[in-house]
């Protein structure tokens, strides 16, 4: 039996996600924004930006992940880790908006280069981070619970990263006398940050205690080999699928966004950070009651009336909210899509941790680390082709940086991709979860079998 968690490691387990949230949803909502409109990099190539770094995290989500399985210290398994790279991973996001003016050539370079740096200190500190999942809480519901902690600051962070941006680059910017869109308001945001960030991992190395699991001796290392296997565990492919649809259709959505509130719907930065708050604040406050639903009629059920939410609340948001102000209907629809977003931020990390007791059962090891390693990675993957696929829209329709109203069809295009094409990525999504196998039943038998196996 383990020691059941306090509340105050609850919360300090879930404070190091505001940090990696920070980080992972102001780079999804506005680095494509930062480098076409702020740096002048082409629409092509800044997609390319934030798909070069995927092909470095192929290698070093699933080494991290091997590591820290492997890791014996007086410390533990993943917290040295943390400590070691919690004000580096600061630091190096500071530097993403730090692209100065050149060719097109070198701005590519250099932003590439700031972003593979920083996705590498990314994975040094939210891979063993998230690894303490199934550790810390090793029941069924108990997971679902504690993650609702970490995804409770993570939608905070989401929430900060979404909002403050516009109207924090709008009032450091105002202080110098300069232009809205000049580039000391963006490095003044990545610093304030990138200081939140370093500090909420800090934070959370230094009040979580890592539980001891016994440990059978791991073989050599072998990266291939144990990507391998990951895929034969009972469940893990079918879940790493589903989260790479839903990721896909959120980074759709979430990099679209600041182009749909300037080009399409045309709003102040104040709207802008109004309605991003908005999003946000709701999938907040509904966390606490899809975590009943969850517990009442299931993980499945759940999940899906969220899908379907979100999926159908974005086609009526471009369907029928009207240019030029801030309206009721796009107001009421925001309302609905956060309700939806909430349920992609909770249940696929709630999914994930029951997978390791039957890759535990299979291999005999406790792999935790790679398991959430390859998740981690596919995240990233999945928002990063999200992005690819809409600076790909943007240059195929013309989109005119620095322009006052776009083309027709330059806002057709951005509206295809926040409404029909979304919602489609979110509907595929219902289908897979209900051709998930791991059941609530079937994961407490295979607990009880591990737990026959104990001398």
């Amino acid at each position: 039996m383990s020691p059941q968690l306090s509340l105050r490691e609850k919360w300090g387990y879930g404070v190091a996600d505001l940090g990696a949230a920070l980080s992972y949803n102001a780079i999804n909502f506005f680095l494509l924004f930062f480098l076409i409109e702020i740096v002048g990099l082409r629409p092509a190539l800044a997609g390319l930006v934030l798909l070069s770094a995927r092909l470095i995290d192929a290698v070093t989500d699933p080494l991290m992940g091997m590591i820290t399985d492997r890791t014996r210290s007086r410390w533990g398994r993943r917290k040295p880790y943390i400590w070691a790279g919690a004000v580096p991973f600061g630091i190096t996001f500071a530097l993403l908006w730090t692209v100065p003016d050149a060719s097109q050539a070198t701005m590519f370079i250099l932003a590439a280069l700031a972003v593979a740096l920083h996705v590498v200190v990314f994975t040094m500190v939210q891979v063993p981070y998230m690894a303490l999942t199934p550790e810390l809480a090793p029941e069924y519901s108990e997971r679902t619970a504690l993650t609702s902690y970490r995804v409770g600051f993570s939608t905070l962070a989401s929430l900060l990263a979404a909002a403050a941006p516009p109207l924090l680059v709008a009032l450091l910017n105002s202080g110098q006398g300069l232009p809205q869109d000049a580039r000391y308001g963006w490095v003044g945001m990545g610093i304030i940050f990138g200081a939140l960030m370093s500090l909420s991992y800090l934070v959370m190395a230094a009040t979580v205690r890592e539980r001891r699991t016994l440990q059978v001796p791991f073989g050599a290392l072998n990266l291939w080999q144990e990507y391998r296997s990951a895929f034969a565990v009972f469940g893990y492919p079918q879940v790493l699928l589903l989260f790479m649809v839903v990721t896909i259709g959120l980074g759709i959505v979430s990099s679209i966004l600041p182009f749909y509130l300037v080009s399409a719907i045309r709003l102040s930065p104040g709207e802008q950070t109004g309605i991003l708050g908005l999003l946000f604040g709701v999938a907040i406050l509904a966390l606490p009651a899809w975590n009943i639903l969850s517990a009442r009629a299931g993980k499945k059920a759940a999940f899906t009336a969220g899908l379907l939410i979100l999926s159908l609340s974005l086609v009526l948001l471009v369907t029928l909210s009207p240019p030029g102000y801030l309206s009721l209907v796009l107001l009421l629809f925001t309302v609905l899509a956060g309700l939806g977003v909430a349920t992609v931020l909770l249940f696929p990390w709630a999914m994930l941790p029951d997978v390791v007791e039957f890759d535990e059962l299979k291999t005999g090891q406790r792999r935790e680390g790679l398991l959430y390693s390859i998740f981690t990675f596919g995240q990233k993957l999945a928002f990063a082709l999200g992005a690819f696929l809409n600076a790909q829209m943007l240059e195929l329709v013309g989109y005119q940086r620095g322009a006052i109203e776009q083309s027709a069809q330059a806002v057709l295009g951005i509206q295809w991709m926040i409404g029909p094409v979304a919602s489609a990525a979110f509907l595929v999504a219902v289908l897979m979860v209900w051709r998930y196998p791991i059941t609530k039943a079937k994961h407490e038998e295979a607990r009880a079998a591990l737990a026959r196996r104990q001398p």
